[in-house]
């Protein structure tokens, strides 16, 4: 069986790990490469797929996780081997990616790709779900935050990506006769505007969904109580 590993800064807590681990149909589909989990019968299958230049791989099959602290494991046992993606949370994510598939070539790249991959869209969800889950009340597409400030803006977008599911959204935040409006074109914010009573303005991000932190979002001063809308 073949490995590769890759670390990933973390700074969230167990619970909030496992809240996102546990929900492989919503977590594998932020992976910066296709990937998924869907439930047939009694049985989770996944289906993994690079296409990044010389870099092909595909691979589903029957998916069974396990969580024993501070280790997430995710097996996959399909008709051309076995895949292994397995994460420490040790102070930072340890990702590991090990393959047993008998004739693929360039395995040892394809894993480093998968390990750096899912390790990164982990621990950022994991991350913005623990400080957003505290601090919303409402439904995934209806919700208040209170203290809001606008180095929340990038978790509330992940939070809010991880709990619809889907890579293309919009965000809307209202507080009295502020506003703003997140736009998120496949996995990508393309911008922000942001107004209140005396005018508005637009900020070009142009970032993907993991990448983005509270440095792209400043001169928003969103503070207070804001109702978020979400519209598909």
């Amino acid at each position: 069986m073949e490995s590769r590993t890759a670390e990933v800064p973390f700074s969230a807590g167990w619970e909030a790990l496992v809240g996102v681990a546990s929900r492989p149909e919503r977590v594998f589909s932020t992976f910066p490469y296709e990937a998924g989990a869907t439930q047939r019968g009694e049985k989770v299958f996944a289906r993994f797929a690079i296409r990044k230049f010389l870099l092909r791989f595909e691979f589903e099959g029957v998916l069974e996780f396990t969580f024993n602290e501070p280790h997430v494991t995710y097996v996959v046992k399909g008709p051309r081997g076995l895949l292994i993606l397995s994460f420490a949370a040790e102070g930072r994510l340890i990702a590991k990616a090990s393959a047993d598939i008998p004739g693929e070539r360039m395995l040892g790249k394809k894993l480093e790709f998968l390990a750096k991959g899912s390790g990164t869209a982990l621990a950022r969800m994991a991350e913005s779900h623990g400080i957003i889950a505290v601090r919303a009340f409402g439904s995934p597409r209806d919700f208040i935050i209170r203290n809001f400030e606008p180095s929340l803006m990038a978790h509330t977008i992940r939070y809010v990506r991880f709990n619809i599911g889907s890579p293309s959204f919009t965000l809307r935040g209202e507080n009295g006769g502020e506003w703003f409006t997140v736009t998120v074109e496949n996995d990508i914010v393309r911008r922000v505007e942001y107004g209140s009573d005396s005018g508005s303005s637009i900020i070009e991000v142009g970032k993907g969904i993991l990448n983005v932190g509270a440095e792209d979002f400043e001169g928003i001063d969103a503070r207070g109580e804001y109702v978020i809308r979400i519209r598909e």
